[in-house]
């Protein structure tokens, strides 16, 4: 597996395949770049797919220490540059995409767009957001991540998906995130929990696409609306039969509108009904 070395003696694991366009896949929280293998096998015919290991995840470097925004963010440009890549759709989901809201407001010198999925500009609720996870919550998912992180990881991963026919694939996702080291998933989940963008999201310029899985029990969707609503040049996809993971559960839609923002069309509001879904 290729790798690249983001800081002296620290090296980030990532794929590269395909040619045209780049995209840049990141993952989410205690994931791998793993998670993108059917975006990879339908796009890289025609884009250039480039999916990373977060640094302390998957086959990236793990060395001792906080893993915060920052030091993700880091990484995230030092591939970028590495690569020597312009014009990038950068693509984020759950922690991926909170973290690309962040890249895109530091560094849209880089970035032709962004997309997130999954994701918004915070996680859990506050007095003037009253959605997502309740504030008396966040402790213990702090909690439970330090005291048992291997069943929380797969308790948080059960609530991942819609739809029940995925079972297979649950199971890789949670062999994914017990790789993660206790140390990474917890400072990181902590640096989750920290980090509220919203105060930036007017200045973002770049544009976003935001897809959102109309089930989602992971990130609440309303963080989507609400990010729609605070970014200056956005749009919002719903995915109709998907929950956290849309890019799975509604592959075929979900792979669709990236083509058409990478090639500046507009994708539709709302994509893959249950009947669509059913008879494909």
């Amino acid at each position: 597996m290729p790798n690249i070395e983001v800081e002296p003696g620290v090296r980030l694991a990532y794929e590269d395949r395909g040619t045209g366009k780049p995209i840049v896949f990141v993952h989410g929280w205690a994931g791998s770049g793993d998670a993108w293998d059917y975006q990879v096998l339908d796009l890289a015919p025609d884009y250039r797919c480039i999916t990373v290991d977060l640094r302390g995840h998957g086959e990236s470097d793990k060395p001792w220490g906080d893993y915060d925004y920052d030091l993700y963010a880091r990484d995230l440009h030092a591939l970028i540059v590495g690569l020597d890549l312009e014009d990038v759709t950068l693509v984020g989901w759950s922690m991926g995409g909170h973290l690309g809201l962040k890249y895109a407001h530091e560094h849209p010198e880089r970035l032709a767009r962004l997309v997130i999925t999954g994701s918004g500009p915070r996680f859990w609720q506050a007095p003037d957001a009253p959605y997502g996870t309740p504030p008396g919550d966040v402790q213990g998912l702090i909690d439970a991540v330090r005291v048992a992180r291997t069943e929380t990881i797969a308790g948080l991963y059960a609530n991942n998906f819609h739809r029940t026919d995925l079972k297979a694939t649950e199971e890789m996702f949670v062999q994914a995130g017990w790789r993660v080291p206790a140390f990474v998933g917890l400072t990181s989940f902590q640096a989750l929990i920290d980090v509220d963008m919203r105060p930036h999201l007017p200045e973002i310029e770049v544009p976003v696409a935001i897809f959102t899985g109309r089930h989602d029990l992971i990130w609440d969707p309303r963080w989507s609306e609400e990010a729609h609503r605070l970014l200056p040049n956005s749009t919002l996809t719903y995915f109709e039969n998907s929950g956290h993971v849309a890019f799975i559960e509604n592959r075929p839609e979900w792979n669709g509108a990236l083509a058409d923002v990478v090639e500046g069309r507009t994708p539709a509001e709302s994509l893959g009904t249950v009947d669509e879904v059913a008879a494909a």
